[in-house]
């Protein structure tokens, strides 16, 4: 097997959820099959010493390596369900562990519960996280230093990544793959696994997922009219009344229940368009831009750049470079 680009760490401990472990170690072993002679990923199931680890569902594995020298690119934490004062003091070992490799530049991602290791280690001190809603208000209590996102699927902050649900976690293993190997391979796995049913199929949202964790009805409705007509010029007003609510009540019950403006939604969902054609097609990069709803392209790679850090331009060469010189302009 050629050498891999990225070392992964999948850190299992008595009591974690092995479907949440095995989920992610397949989707990336697929994202290594997509691309045979330029192996992506090297997995690593961790333990945090060499004695056979209890998975929550009865079973007992053993990782392939114990924590140690060995530096990562992204350590995911397993789910948990159980009691975390008792299986800190079972680890000690891992919390300074985890702060170290985060230290020296690995991105965490903690699936549900698993992210009370990072908070554990320290590094999510005045950050933002999600959990699974069970565990939220212990959470709460015992780190009272983070800002726990209740109607967030998944959250970023910092290079550490949190999810809240079992669809959550699937949507932020693909959101990884993004981050890693970009979007047109993350987007031709999220097509094979159908990771939710309900997306357009020609637009890549991996990183709308978490703005739908929510049970307000009219916020919904209010993001269905946005997914189909988001390449249309938005009058909040109108879309307001579409759905029964004054426009001062839509702002407010919209960022309640996803924690985004109105505007800054639309402005997500367009990027995510874009990103999928500058991938996948050879259009112009104003042609893109218009083709999702901006008038100029200075607004659009403005507007980008901001959700992206990076220009479409750039964006484009990171994917393409052979095509970059010919289809940018």
């Amino acid at each position: 097997m050629p050498d891999a680009k990225w070392r992964v760490a999948l850190l299992i401990y008595n009591g974690a959820w092995a479907s949440t472990v095995f989920s992610s170690l397949e989707l990336f072993h697929s994202a290594n099959l997509r691309q045979p002679k330029d192996q992506q990923f090297h997995c690593d199931l961790l333990s945090s010493d060499n004695q056979p680890v209890q998975l929550y569902g009865g079973h007992s594995i053993n990782g392939d390596t114990m924590i140690g020298e060995q530096s990562y690119d992204l350590i995911i934490l397993a789910h948990y369900w159980g009691d975390f004062e008792q299986v800190t003091q079972q680890h000690p070992e891992i919390p300074p562990w985890l702060a170290q490799q985060y230290a020296q530049g690995a991105r965490i991602a903690g699936i549900n519960s698993g992210i009370f290791w990072a908070a554990e280690a320290g590094i999510l001190n005045g950050g933002r996280a999600t959990t699974y809603w069970r565990h939220l208000r212990e959470f709460e209590q015992r780190y009272p230093d983070i800002q726990w996102q209740a109607n967030q699927a998944s959250v970023e902050h910092a290079g550490i990544y949190s999810s809240n649900g079992q669809n959550a976690s699937m949507d932020l293993s693909l959101h990884l793959l993004e981050k890693f190997c970009g979007p047109s391979l993350a987007a031709s796995l999220a097509r094979d696994i159908s990771f939710d049913s309900r997306r357009i199929n020609d637009v890549n949202l991996i990183n709308i997922a978490g703005f739908r964790q929510h049970r307000d009805l009219g916020i919904h409705r209010a993001q269905d009219w946005l997914d189909e007509r988001y390449t249309e010029s938005l009058e909040l007003q109108h879309l307001a009344k579409q759905i029964g609510m004054s426009k001062r009540t839509f702002i407010r019950r919209f960022q309640k229940a996803t924690g985004e403006l109105p505007s800054r939604y639309l402005q997500r969902l367009r990027v995510e368009a874009a990103k999928h054609s500058l991938g996948n097609t050879q259009d112009s990069i104003k042609t893109i831009g218009m083709g999702v709803g901006y008038r100029d392209v200075s607004s659009f790679s403005k507007v980008f750049k901001s959700l992206t850090d990076v220009t479409p331009r750039e964006f484009r060469s990171r994917l393409r470079p052979s095509h970059s010189h010919t289809t940018s302009k």
